[in-house]
């Protein structure tokens, strides 16, 4: 009987376990068909080397690539449309962002863009030097490090578990075994009582 016991409580000590594994979380900026995917660990630091396969909305793969060190991992999809981005990194952490590529814009903003557009390009022109494309990637992925830490730690709040969780699991297991319980003894004194 003790032994039964122990062995009970030891499998529900297991399952009630909390597990410290970190989560991963992966975010997409997307312009002009260019993509800019970002993962990183619930803890900030970037998922190097990862998987990443791009499926359309039929469930096709676009393409597969891994991430840098910094845990981006860029990309052209030229086609329009709907797509999923899935990040595998070590582990199997796993993280899924769904992102669209050339939302359908109505003609009165393309034209009202463009004309924005050749007067800002015009005012810089007129300006010292401009900063290259991929420089200005930089410096805008360096801004928004913040900020995809700052939504990671919210994100890791609102998926951790509480105590009031982990009392309520125990309580329902406690009263799960109570019931269990209950019937192997009634059912031990009923055969008892037969003899």
């Amino acid at each position: 009987m003790k032994r039964l016991l122990i062995f009970i409580f030891s499998f529900l000590f297991l399952l009630t376990a909390q597990s410290f594994a970190h989560k991963i979380s992966a975010f997409v900026d997307v312009e002009d068909g260019n993509v800019s995917l970002v993962s990183y660990f619930s803890d900030g630091t970037p998922a190097k080397n990862a998987k990443v396969t791009v499926y359309d909305s039929k469930g096709n793969v676009v393409l597969t690539g891994r991430t840098n060190k910094e845990g981006e991992f860029d990309f052209k999809i030229k086609r329009s449309g709907k797509y999923r981005a899935v990040v595998l990194a070590e582990l199997g952490h796993r993280a899924v962002v769904d992102f669209t590529v050339g939302a359908p814009a109505t003609s009165e903003s393309k034209t009202a863009g463009n004309t924005e557009a050749k007067a800002i390009t015009q005012s810089c022109a007129k300006s010292t030097a401009l900063p290259s494309v991929e420089e200005f990637r930089k410096v805008l992925r360096e801004e928004l490090r913040p900020i995809h830490r700052e939504l990671l730690k919210v994100e890791e709040a609102q998926s951790s578990i509480s105590y009031k969780d982990v009392i309520g699991g125990l309580g329902w297991i406690l009263g799960i075994f109570g019931a269990f319980m209950f019937g192997y003894c009634y059912r031990r004194r009923e055969g008892g009582d037969a003899s």
